[in-house]
């Protein structure tokens, strides 16, 4: 493994803020991931232990933007195992999706919510986005790395087969890092514009105790946005992309 250049050791890709306004420092050019601790609601938590991660759940669908106030990401068995709650966790995501719209200046968003029992993408990776939301509801949180600990050369197959922790990619006095439980974190990928081969590098956690419910938001269908949304779930790999995680792409934006 190849140490961690002194002088780059202390820079950050990483944009920290305890303001939803915050967030939009994910646009400076050294910025690869921006986090926003955001107060956790504990009955929307509750909720996610309790109902929703009792069953299974993979809801991927499209929304309009202008349609918001009418979308709901909860499959109807969700509301009638408690209607109230089930009303304050739509209203949290979509006031999510409405900022996240607000921000990229999107019309069409691609929401993934999803119960996960074992890590989707369990490889560090990169992803052929523009710009992605990510926030787990409960259960631990998507783990990243800082740019300068991760040696790209050992990026998906370049790894040949190799594990993360054996392949070389992880540089020697490497952290890796997770977001916190209801966090609110905005990723770039390679195809945020003129960001190709600097995307952040992350992947899925071991889900070792409770099951993930796990929110992913994505532009659909303009520059910058995601190439790779599908509403089947199955997502669609990037041209010549080396650093897919999953044959194909198929993780479809479960992190």
């Amino acid at each position: 493994m190849t140490s961690i250049p002194e002088d780059v050791a202390a820079a950050s890709c990483c944009h920290r803020t305890d303001e939803v306004a915050g967030l939009a420092g994910v646009v400076a050019d050294d910025v690869q991931i921006a986090i926003w601790q955001r107060p956790v609601d504990p009955a929307v938590r509750h909720f996610a232990r309790t109902v929703l991660a009792a069953d299974e759940l993979e809801r991927v669908l499209e929304a309009d933007v202008a349609k918001l106030a009418t979308f709901d990401p909860l499959p109807a068995a969700a509301h009638a195992a408690d209607a109230a709650m089930a009303r304050a966790f739509v209203a949290d995501v979509r006031w999510l999706a409405g900022m996240f719209a607000e921000l990229t200046g999107a019309s069409r968003l691609g929401v993934r919510l999803v119960r996960l029992e074992r890590p989707m993408c369990p490889r560090f990776h990169t992803d052929f986005v523009g710009l992605r939301l990510l926030t787990t509801y409960c259960g631990v949180g998507t783990e990243w790395l800082e740019h300068a600990h991760a040696d790209r050369d050992f990026l998906g197959h370049r790894s040949m087969d190799v594990p993360d922790a054996r392949s070389g990619l992880l540089r020697t006095g490497a952290v890796v890092q997770q977001l916190p439980e209801f966090a609110v974190a905005l990723l770039k990928g390679d195809a945020w514009p003129g960001n190709h081969g600097r995307g952040i590098v992350h992947r899925s956690p071991v889900v070792r105790d409770d099951a993930r419910i796990l929110l992913s938001i994505d532009v659909i269908g303009q520059a910058g946005g995601h190439h790779g949304f599908d509403a089947s779930g199955d997502g669609t790999r990037a041209p010549d992309d080396d650093d897919d995680c999953c044959a194909g792409g198929a993780c479809g934006g479960g992190r």
